[in-house]
């Protein structure tokens, strides 16, 4: 008797810590139906994800060894939560691990479309409902194609930063979040590609094909020397004369073949249209360029930057939600000791209160890695190791974040530099920056070609911003850091939009060479003192520079 039921435990034990096979949901969902305390225990589980699977209150899910796969193959626009929950209260989730096979442009081969978004816990909030008391601890990821953790309170739609029901006391700890988050591409990323195809490999230049917004190209019928008129078929939909200088009006040359006087991927505006030719010039309603040289179908002409350049940093289709965590709406978050990667945005918290982001350590990112969003309000990010690896801004502190104190970090690698969008008390003191703009860098696989010049992108390591035209920020003090410029850092290094009152940036060093802090003359109770390798300089500065 004492062998048999030694060994039925033992083919038990084997029965459910073997891989399994085909959809594990009803299991999973058998098991959280138990309540209270939850052990998942050791194995595979394969996940269509055709629904997700009901999370509940008062739950401790143990999942320890526990590996959540989702298909290999996922189609265009594919949507998946594997996970969720609405007004969850007293959650604990400890272990486990989901793996995805997130779309990755440095593999020739991809079996998940860009478009993919998938995400492992979600929890939502509802106008009368609450979510509260929720702890993510030990949770590993790899591959997924969105937030492997979101926690939302209720946001009012239409109104920025308005919360209606905020979610309470959210905790990520130790966490290892890796090549996860919605993916993107990058602004411009496919524009360059087919904008200099020559310097990239032919499956390279195929994929862009496959995914830039090729309703927005035309090729080129004829130019003629001598003559100030481009012809090309615009009959249909008809590209109109350019109405102002946005983005949106403008329009781009790709291709090889240019005539002598155009500047490959500067853009135009035009200023004639008919269904049989248009003429453009460097600036709306300027004198029409008169071309030195001759072209035909080989030159491809892009219309609305906003769409091909700018807004292209997504894919067609994609999901909503960044990074590898997603917390918005929330109140009394804490991020700590966790490790994270990702293919877009490394992490998101946004419309958040009484934040601590400390003692993590972000690997990389291909686009922002550290990323506290738009009015989130009494954050300390401390202690903490940001490695950009060429992606977009290593730091982004955006839209009217109030009470922020950034202190004793490294920050390196980033791509576009460090931003701070319209802040109100805020502080960055003791921290250490290395080399955050290569994407100046005029290599066209590291750097990234600014559509207004055709030239290499020049973004500041620190820019201060507004996002409305005509409003203040401040107080600011910038002290005690140190600045190692990368060899694509511009002159004007650091830079104050106008309006900024009460600002401090002193006792901060500046290595690799002299550099200027450029300061708008409506700034006021401005003290740059004793900066080291950096001189002040007052000079008006654009009011949203840096945007993109």
């Amino acid at each position: 008797m004492k062998g048999f039921a030694h060994g039925f435990l033992a083919l038990f034990l084997l029965s459910v810590a073997a891989p399994l096979q085909g959809d594990d949901t009803a299991r999973l969902a058998a098991l959280l139906q138990q309540g209270g305390a939850v052990t998942i225990p050791p194995g595979d589980y394969h996940l269509a994800g055709e629904q997700p699977l009901a999370l509940r209150s008062h739950l401790t899910i143990t999942a320890y060894g526990a590996r959540f796969h989702l298909p290999k193959v996922l189609g265009d626009k594919a949507r998946v939560v594997m996970f969720a929950g609405k007004d969850i209260q007293h959650l604990t989730w400890l272990g486990g691990e989901f793996i995805g096979q997130v779309f990755d442009p440095a593999q020739k081969d991809n079996t998940w479309e860009p478009s993919v978004n998938t995400k492992g816990i979600e929890i939502t909030t509802s106008e009368s409902g609450a979510t509260h008391d929720i702890l993510f601890r030990d949770v590993k990821s790899n591959g997924l194609a969105g937030a492997v953790i979101g926690v939302h309170g209720l946001s009012k739609k239409g109104e920025e930063g308005a919360v209606i029901t905020p979610a309470q006391r959210v905790a990520v700890e130790s966490c290892t979040l890796l090549r996860s988050g919605k993916f993107m591409w990058d602004y411009g990323y496919l524009w360059q590609i087919l904008t200099w195809p020559e310097a990239y490999e032919p499956w390279e230049v195929e994929r862009a094909r496959k995914y830039f917004r090729m309703d927005r190209l035309r090729p080129v019928i004829s130019i003629q020397p001598g003559d100030d008129r481009v012809y090309l078929a615009n009959q249909a939909d008809p590209w109109p004369v350019s109405a102002s200088a946005e983005p949106k009006e403008a329009l781009t040359f790709m291709g090889a073949h240019f005539t002598a006087n155009l500047v490959r991927g500067r853009q135009y505006f035009i200023v004639e249209s008919t269904p049989e030719f248009i003429k453009i010039a460097e600036t709306p309603g300027g004198p029409p360029i008169r071309f030195e040289g001759g072209a035909d179908g080989e030159l491809i002409m892009a219309h609305n930057i906003s769409a091909t350049y700018l807004a292209a940093y997504a894919p067609t289709g994609s999901g909503p939600g960044k990074g590898a965590f997603d917390i918005t709406g929330t109140q009394d978050v804490r991020v700590t000791g966790c490790q994270l990667s990702a293919l877009g945005d490394t992490m998101h918290i946004q419309a958040c209160r009484n934040i601590v982001f400390t003692n993590n350590h972000i690997l990389g990112s291909r686009m922002g890695a550290f990323f506290l969003a738009e009015f989130c309000q009494n954050a300390t990010i401390t202690g903490n190791l940001i490695d950009g690896t060429n992606g977009s801004r290593v730091m982004s502190v955006e839209k009217s974040c109030t009470d922020v104190t950034i202190v004793a970090n490294t920050f390196r690698n980033g791509g576009r530099g460090n931003w701070i969008n319209q802040p109100k008390n805020f502080i960055l003191q003791g921290n250490v920056f290395v080399n955050n703009t290569t994407k100046n860098e005029p290599d066209l696989r590291r750097g990234r070609i600014a559509y207004q010049t055709g030239k290499p992108v020049s973004f500041p390591e620190l820019y201060f911003t507004l996002y409305e035209e005509g409003a203040s920020y401040g107080p600011v003090i910038v002290r005690d850091n140190v600045f190692s410029l990368g060899d694509s850092a511009p002159q004007e290094a650091v830079t104050f939009a106008p309006n900024g009152h009460d600002i401090q940036m002193t006792g901060n060093v500046f290595q690799n060479r002299p550099v200027t802090i450029v300061v708008d003359p409506s700034c006021k109770n401005v003290n740059m003192g004793a900066n080291q390798g950096a001189d002040p300089k007052t000079a008006p500065v654009d009011f949203n520079h840096g945007r993109r």
